[in-house]
């Protein structure tokens, strides 16, 4: 038995397969095995495979026809020996202390979930930045400390997801599986393991290095946005299955309507219409529970309004213009109180200016007062 399976689905990744094997079979924790899972690559991807495997006994290849990465990382589990399981993705690469690191501090707290952040870089340019998301700071106050959902609320699925930024104990996720042919598998997978882990750590460090390409699948903005619904409701049904529900109902409100937004906001315009109909449907299947039990003083103004919006709307077209038009009434008055405070500021200044400051100097400051009346 190995410490550490890592998983890695590879769909024609010719371009970027060498920087991500080398980052692996150099790590400077060798209990190591290394499955890759071939989801039926069009391009090289094989073959620089093959050519890894012939260098490293560690590694093993399998093929599959092209079914996806949910099918490749499930499959990937089935085939896994280590006691914890790592899962990356083909385009990216790992700093090389990252396995002994995470494994380290797993070991020494038994943990079935440890968390750490993962920083984006530019295809091309190889520039690194943050990103609010995978900073992950509502978890900041828990760096080395263990906890599982119940003591962090309603956060504890609204965080970064992806699985490149977790170490998973095997027996946390050897019966979970992610949703097959669907994108944002992720975010089932991880409220699943989340919610059945009792022992979680975040670690408040880089590892793991996030490429950002114009072709992945998250980039292509089309009609499968709206599994982003089904996802979403999986999650509800979730937490409804695990009598928890009523702890999570309002974050889950929020990032129900938060997400489809979102992705509406995202999709090309010829699907724009589609979408919005599955989201009209939907809503109003969730219309008297929101009105009735989730909707308080405290809920957030502009999620109500795009939920109410989405369910009276005819269309798309409609839609957009009842958010254009709220989006309008919150610049005018955010205008209007930046004015007040400068006719207040000015004002204030033509008070202070005293009798021998020149006659240009305060016929200026009435013309600009003049203007606010």
């Amino acid at each position: 038995m190995v410490e550490v399976s890592v998983i890695i689905p590879v769909y024609n990744s010719e371009n970027y397969l060498d920087e991500c094997l080398d980052s692996v079979i150099n790590q400077t924790f060798k209990d190591i095995e290394i499955i890759c899972i071939n989801d039926g690559s069009a391009d090289k991807s094989l073959e620089i495979l093959e050519k890894y495997k012939k260098l490293d006994n560690r590694m093993s290849v399998f093929t599959q026809e092209n079914s996806g990465q949910s099918v490749a990382r499930n499959n990937g589990i089935k085939k896994s020996k280590g006691k914890y399981i790592y899962f990356m993705d083909s385009d990216d690469y790992l700093e090389l202390n990252a396995l002994e690191e995470i494994y380290n501090i797993s070991e020494k707290n038994n943990l079935e979930l440890l968390i750490f952040k993962m920083i984006n870089f530019n295809d091309g340019s190889n520039k690194k930045f943050t990103s609010r998301y995978y900073e992950m700071n509502s978890l900041s106050h828990l760096d080395g400390k263990i906890f599982n959902y119940a003591d962090i609320g309603e956060n504890a699925l609204d965080f970064a997801v992806s699985p490149p930024g977790k170490l998973f104990k095997k027996t946390l996720i050897e019966n979970i599986q992610f949703p097959e042919n669907l994108i944002f598998e992720d975010n089932l997978f991880f409220a699943k393991a989340m919610i059945n882990a009792n022992r979680v750590s975040f670690y408040d460090n880089h590892l793991y290095n996030r490429r950002i390409r114009k072709d992945s699948t998250t980039q292509v903005k089309d009609i499968r946005f709206a599994d982003s619904i089904v996802i979403t409701n999986k999650i509800i049904d979730l937490a409804k299955e695990h009598g928890i529900y009523n702890d999570f109902k309002f974050g889950l409100a929020e990032k129900k309507i938060d997400k489809a937004f979102l992705r509406y906001s995202m999709v090309d315009e010829e699907f724009k219409e589609e979408f919005f109909k599955i989201v009209n449907v939907d809503f109003k299947s969730y219309e008297e529970e929101y009105e009735n039990k989730i909707f308080n003083d405290g809920f957030d103004n502009r999620l109500k309004y795009v939920f109410r919006s989405f369910i009276s709307s005819n269309n798309h077209e409609e839609f957009d213009l009842k958010m254009e038009i709220f989006d309008l009434e919150k610049n005018i008055k955010k205008i209007k109180k930046k004015n007040k405070k400068l006719k207040k500021e000015l004002k204030d200044i033509n008070e202070d200016i005293n009798s021998s400051a020149s006659l240009k100097i305060k016929k200026s400051l009435r013309n600009i007062l003049n203007l606010f009346k």
